[in-house]
């Protein structure tokens, strides 16, 4: 029997991502009679293809993007603009997963993927009429510090916003074991009044600066071992 394609979209529409193999379980129809069935849908502008044998009738990447490495999970600056933490408006988006993958280009858009070991701090949240997995808003402040992808500036701009749980930011601090992160997080915490005084004892004696983004060179602050390289003005 011949599919009707009005039905097979209804039912692909619940899928984020879907492959070869998947429409095969689908359909019920052999692998051959779906990957030329596949391509007529492509051909006609009705599904899309993401990467080599990998699908979607949605062309909004950011619901797709987190499907493509298992795990895998929105981050970075594309989860502070999620929770309206940023003002900007990256038009790439970045992803956090254990494995290295190359950049995919989709309909203008850069999906970055950024490999990172601590895989936690995400979860499943409802967007459009699909699950995406992203992480909390404390983690995406976590990773752009780890991976320094982030401007500075947008990382303090959202820990002033109010709305980050700043326990949980401290207890994402001490799980990560980065000195270097801990020393930002308790100094940045301390200067908007928050007691981060638990994190004194992860610290060790080297100095690192407190804007990654620019040269080491200010005043030595003894209590979290920052070098205080950008004017107080300037963040605060």
């Amino acid at each position: 029997m011949k599919l009707k394609r009005i039905n097979i979209l209804k039912i692909l529409e619940r899928y984020p991502l879907f492959t070869l193999n998947n429409f095969v379980r689908i359909s019920g129809k052999t692998k051959e009679y779906c990957r030329t069935y596949l391509y007529r849908l492509r051909k006609d502008g009705l599904i899309f293809r993401i990467e080599k044998g990998k699908y979607s009738v949605l062309n909004d990447p950011l619901i797709f993007s987190s499907y493509l490495l298992t795990p895998s999970y929105i981050s970075f600056w594309t989860a502070l603009r999620f929770y309206n933490l940023t003002e900007q408006l990256p038009k790439d988006i970045m992803i956090a997963s254990s494995k290295s993958k190359d950049k995919i280009m989709f309909e203008g858009t850069k999906i970055a993927f950024f490999k990172i070991k601590h895989m936690w701090g995400y979860r499943k949240v409802t967007y459009g009429n699909c699950f995406i997995f992203i992480a909390d808003k404390e983690k995406s402040i976590i990773d752009s510090l780890l991976l320094k992808n982030v401007s500075f500036n947008e990382i303090i701009k959202a820990i002033k916003t109010k709305e980050i749980d700043y326990r949980k930011l401290i207890e994402y601090s001490i799980k990560t074991k980065n000195k270097s992160l801990i020393k930002r997080i308790g100094y940045i915490l301390e200067e908007e009044g928050y007691n981060a005084r638990e994190l004194i004892r992860y610290l060790d004696s080297n100095y690192v600066s407190l804007d990654f983004d620019r040269e080491p060179k200010g005043k030595q602050n003894k209590k979290w071992k920052i070098i205080v390289n950008r004017s107080s003005n300037d963040i605060y």
